[in-house]
């Protein structure tokens, strides 16, 4: 088997040639590299390389002389070829500039090897033992494979010189433009100032109650993302079909009131709403992924694929945490499962290199407080996500409340106090729709300012829109103060 592997002999005989000849070179590949990235000659590389590492963690002089001395103390001199091996690895050195690209071949040939070799294992399991359950086998060598290539030079440094060409120009290039921002658009310019966009590697949190509106800003928000950006936008909804979700789209896309989709109860104008928003449809890049039973494993291998087949992914989307399935996987405690799954997550996020949308419940405890508006205490199993989220958006909306006489001055119903929100007649053509406004609290952005943002929620058809200027903007900041 070892003959089969991949190998990279004179990349093996450089690299130990130029830490023979040079301390400070020395020091970089002793750092960098280990035992397990020499494996050619019988291993006698590998067995050179051990020495170096000895006399490093010694602090003694790295050359020929202590290198040969230290062989010589432990029986092997003779066995990795004697002193004349030595010298002809210095011999073999004829540049020291391409040493990095030597290091990176021998770390790529080591997950390459490790690779196969589980590959193998993998498949000789599957020949000798009954596999029960296939999605759960699946998912196990998933991870077994991801464990082993996700380790792929994660743990370079990158030099300050180059990054500052780099990000220097990306800065300058932002100079100027109070609207640029780093990452996608969410589709709210007023939240995007805020959390400067959907970032790649960022794990963003949408926290609320049942039935506040979370998943319709998510739906919202993931729609303008896919629209604005041009990239594809990848939901897990969990909770929904994709019927449903396409029903909520259309209403949202159409303004077109959603019980009148769901029924049918469609006139001439909003047929041709209808039509108009297929139409717009076209050009956006959404994928949806409804299958309510996907395991965090699933979701992980599915997002690989997607991004294998496309390209880069502008967002994934997820509604919600909670629903996500454990799969092979088993839990002491539902705060251990959500903290599991809240670390793939952001793991997900770098890995990708794509920003990931993930909606979490809020917990009932928060309704019985004077004050009805959540804080990142209130997210169920809050320690972990809070922990690995870079924002965490958490949503507040009046209505939810007063609609069900609740007093929002005091514990408890106060029904006498409420003025009664009236549901919209869908049959009524001349009656307008009166938004909501919602609360967008930023609780946490890891690389910038929290704050608080307002939208305009058109319940009946799932749309929420910024408030058209600043003096509206100014009036709802004023009440959220009371």
């Amino acid at each position: 088997m070892a003959g089969e592997l991949p190998q990279n002999e004179f990349a093996e005989k450089t690299v130990l040639g130029i830490a023979l000849l040079d301390k400070k070179q020395a020091f970089n590949i002793l750092t960098t590299l280990s035992p397990e990235d020499f494996y050619c000659s019988n291993f006698k590389n590998r067995e050179i390389f051990k020495v170096m590492l000895a006399l490093q963690e010694q602090d003694k002089p790295i050359d020929i002389v202590s290198v040969t001395s230290q062989l010589e103390n432990t029986k092997k001199l003779e066995v990795v070829g004697g002193v004349d091996y030595l010298v002809e690895l210095t011999n073999n050195v004829t540049s020291f500039s391409n040493l990095d690209f030597y290091i990176k071949s021998l770390q790529d040939l080591t997950i390459l090897r490790n690779l196969l070799i589980k590959i193998g294992d993998i498949q000789n399991f599957y020949k000798s033992k009954e596999i029960k359950d296939i999605p759960d086998f699946i998912s196990q060598c998933e991870k077994q494979i991801n464990d082993i290539t996700s380790k792929r030079r994660v743990g370079d440094f990158e030099k300050v010189s180059e990054l500052a060409k780099t990000i220097g120009s990306q800065i300058q290039l932002a100079y100027g433009s109070a609207d640029t921002i780093t990452g996608i658009s969410c589709g709210f310019p007023n939240i995007d100032k805020i959390i400067n966009g959907f970032n790649p590697g960022s794990l963003i949190i949408l926290g609320a109650r049942a039935s506040v509106g979370k998943s319709a800003l998510a739906l919202n928000m993931s729609y303008l993302a896919a629209k604005k950006s041009g990239k594809p936008v990848a939901i897990f909804s969990l909770e929904m079909d994709s019927k449903s979700i396409m029903q909520r789209l259309f209403a949202n896309r159409s303004s077109t009131n959603l019980k009148k989709i769901m029924t049918g109860f469609l006139d001439k104008k909003d047929r041709l709403k209808i039509a108009d928003a297929v139409e717009e449809m076209q050009d956006v890049k959404m994928y949806i992924d409804s299958a309510s039973t996907t395991t965090i494993d699933e979701l992980c291998l599915k997002c690989r694929k997607l991004k294998e087949n496309l390209g880069e992914l502008g967002l994934i989307m997820i509604d919600y945490i909670g629903l996500i399935n454990e799969g092979g996987h088993r839990f002491e405690s539902e705060q251990v499962k959500i903290a599991y799954f809240s670390r793939r997550l952001k793991q997900l996020a770098g890995e990708l290199n794509c920003p990931i949308l993930c909606l979490s419940q809020i917990k009932r405890a928060a309704e019985d407080r004077d004050s009805k508006k959540p804080t990142m205490a209130d997210l169920r199993s809050s320690g972990a996500i809070e922990q690995d989220a870079d924002q965490v958006l958490l949503l507040y909306r009046e209505s939810y409340y007063t609609s069900q006489g609740i007093s929002l001055n005091k514990k408890g119903k106060d029904k006498d106090k409420t003025e009664e929100v009236k549901p919209l007649n869908p049959n009524d053509p001349n009656k307008k729709p009166v938004p909501d406004t919602v609360h967008v609290m930023i609780a946490k952005n890891r690389n910038g300012e929290t704050g608080v943002s307002f939208l305009y929620f058109f319940k009946e058809f799932g749309r929420f829109d910024e408030p058209a200027n600043q003096e509206d903007i100014a009036r709802l900041a004023s009440r959220s103060d009371d």
